[in-house]
């Protein structure tokens, strides 16, 4: 039986990653610079360098993670040469900052990020493309898919580690199961909350990322069906318009400030056992299961009779272009691609790997976390993978918050992003109308 679980879950995994591939980012960056033959590469295959000759030391940035020292104490047992030192960085804000310190000499090595940024950070040459055999490597093992968001032009510029989907979560303790329809949730709610003691049926973060559902679900994709038309962002659209004001009424099962909602109100909320329900992704399962919640993951609920699409991302570890030690830097590279990487991240994220064959992955093939993943992965979109991508996300969170704080109506929210969005791309030189 396990057996069959196993290839069931890896069939699942396949699939969740052909359903969240874009393949906009081979088009966003022209004349993409080859990997030089000569360009150093680490590597523990037993056609790569030997592990003793590479040395050194390895700045590795990366968000608040326990992820990191545990990469970091891997590596080193296997490159016991290399000096690595780890700097907390803002997920947010380590290409900004890479961009600032890498050309001063005070930058980082290698860098863990979001693959939406890729072809940006690509775009303003921060990252170094992968050598050929390394990149050939690499290709070996990990899933096409996850690739493609990370590679501009022919180029390979980062390892995916973690898939990491929105979906939707409940407490097995609390309800019989997941609901069929948000508009079920509603009526729910109306009898289980008491805002008094602030007990509410479901949590979430009320940003863009999390809320991109109720605007799909009335048939709404961002910049475009294909994810790759930056001067129509869509937010002044008739169907973000329908999604907004579903998502307004929503206020009755979470009636909570944009500013309130953080992580302790959505997510830990819910690990301590206080809401039923939570929209989140694969970040919360650790905190769950240290917690010893009985929970289960599901597609979306309908809206309106429809399945709503979530946003999924990839998180990568990428070179430096600037990096003083790059045998170093791509020998750490590489070892995020093995099966010691992918056990860790799902141990302690609960994320999906990217790996091609998941056999290794201890305890993954009786995981039903994956089974919601799967459910929910025909009706998921990958963020924009294009460099414009970089200047929808004030926007994008303005226009949810202006709506759920109920400081601007849906149609001048709509207009106000739109305006956001215009005013970003004009400091960074470029028009929707050119």
């Amino acid at each position: 039986m396990k057996k069959v679980l196993a290839l069931v879950l890896a069939l699942a995994l396949a699939f969740i990653m052909f359903a969240c591939a874009d393949t906009s980012s081979t088009g966003g960056v022209t004349n993409t610079p080859t990997p030089p033959a000569s360009a150093p590469a680490g590597g523990t295959s037993d056609d790569g360098p030997d592990p003793a000759d590479i040395s050194g030391d390895l700045l590795f940035w990366m968000g608040d993670t326990p992820l990191a020292p545990a990469l970091i104490e891997g590596f080193t047992a296997q490159y016991p040469n290399v000096n690595v030192s780890y700097e907390m960085a803002s997920f947010d804000e380590i290409i900004q900052k890479l961009s600032l310190d890498g050309p001063a000499g005070m930058g980082p090595d290698v860098i863990a990020v979001g693959d939406s940024t890729v072809s940006a950070a690509v775009a303003d040459g921060l990252l170094e493309p992968f050598p050929a055999d390394l990149q050939a490597k690499v290709e070996d093992v990990i899933l096409e898919s996850a690739l493609s968001t990370s590679t501009v032009g022919e180029s390979l510029y980062g390892v995916p580690y973690s898939m990491e989907p929105v979906v939707f979560f409940y407490n097995k303790d609390l309800v019989d199961g997941p609901p069929a329809s948000f508009e079920e949730i509603i009526e729910f709610a109306k009898t289980y909350n008491d805002p008094s003691i602030g007990k509410y049926a479901m949590r979430w973060t009320t940003d863009g990322y999390h809320n991109h559902h109720f605007l799909t679900a009335f048939g709404w994709r961002i910049m475009g069906q294909n994810w790759d038309d930056w001067k129509n962002p869509g937010f002044d659209s008739p169907e973000a318009a329908k999604g907004l004001a579903f998502y307004k009424s929503m206020r009755a099962v979470f009636d909570i400030s944009t500013e309130a909602a953080d992580y302790n109100a959505t997510v830990g909320a819910f690990v301590r056992g206080e809401a039923p329900y939570l929209i989140s992704g694969p970040w919360a399962v650790a905190g769950c299961r240290e917690a010893g919640l009985n929970f289960g993951t599901s597609k979306m609920p309908t809206v309106n009779g429809a399945q709503p699409r979530t946003l999924t991302a990839n998180q990568v570890v990428a070179v430096s272009s600037f990096s003083k030690n790059f045998d170093a830097a791509f020998a750490f590279a590489e070892y995020i691609a093995s099966v010691e990487v992918a056990n860790m991240t799902y141990s302690i994220y609960g994320a999906a790997p990217a790996l091609k064959d998941i056999s290794g992955i201890e305890g993954l093939a009786e995981d039903d976390m994956i089974i919601g993943m799967a459910e929910q992965a025909a009706y998921t979109d990958h963020v924009p993978t294009i460099p414009e991508v970089q200047y929808i996300w004030l926007a994008w969170a303005e226009m949810f918050a202006f709506v759920w704080d109920d400081l601007l109506s849906v149609e001048d929210s709509q207009q106000r992003a739109m305006e956001t969005y215009e005013t970003a791309l004009n400091v960074g030189g470029l028009s929707m109308y050119d």
